[in-house]
């Protein structure tokens, strides 16, 4: 019987380049913060972080980043058992969950489910827009001149929800996204008899 596997490289290398290039910037900057309250030898400990940095913290950033990379690279949906795999999306459900960024560290994370478990699919598109300065050259004065440019953005959305809880899983091109939701609806279909395609919210 078939299986499904459907890989999605593209979220998976955002999510990843993302974590990667956001933590190398964020962590030397707030250790370079803390080392600069120092009261002695500030700018030697400032010196020996970098190097320490380099050679222990990017490695772990990195490897950190692949595990994003592969955890968001697949769906699997196995006609045969049932079983549906796709990347872990839980929202914080407790303080702890928030304290800890569970939401965060559920980005190395997958979850395999069973089609029994989807009671309802939703799919959704969101839109937004962003607005930001750019150089337009120069006024006959010599001083800089700026224009708004706005860039739009789009993501596509697979809502789950059943009695495993509920899961949103994210795209970048809807093609994909179709791609992966006629999977689930045909393993739903074939495990529970229930047809996910009238829960469908829109179809932009």
């Amino acid at each position: 019987m078939h299986k499904y596997v459907i890989n999605d490289i593209w979220m998976a290398l955002k999510l990843s380049s993302r974590n990667f290039f956001g933590l190398i910037i964020l962590i030397p900057v707030l250790l370079f913060l803390f080392l600069m309250l120092l009261p002695e030898d500030a700018g030697r400990r400032v010196a020996e972080y970098f190097v320490y940095f380099s050679i222990a913290v990017v490695p772990v950033i990195l490897i950190q980043s692949i595990f994003i990379y592969f955890a968001n690279r697949r769906y699997v949906i196995d006609l045969e058992t049932g079983m549906i795999t796709f990347p872990k999306s839980d929202i914080e459900n407790s303080i702890l969950a928030i304290i800890l960024m569970a939401p965060y560290w559920n980005l190395m994370r997958t979850i395999t489910i069973h089609a029994s478990e989807i009671e309802n699919l939703y799919l959704d598109t969101k839109r937004w827009s962003k607005t930001s300065q750019v150089s337009n050259g120069n006024t006959a004065s010599g001083k800089p001149k700026t224009r708004s440019k706005t860039t739009k953005h789009v993501r596509y959305n697979i809502n789950l929800a059943g009695t495993f809880g509920s899961a949103s899983l994210n795209f970048l091109k809807r093609q994909k996204r179709d791609e992966v939701r006629n999977a689930i609806q045909q393993c739903i279909k074939q495990h529970s008899n229930i047809n996910v395609d009238r829960k469908v919210a829109e179809f932009s």
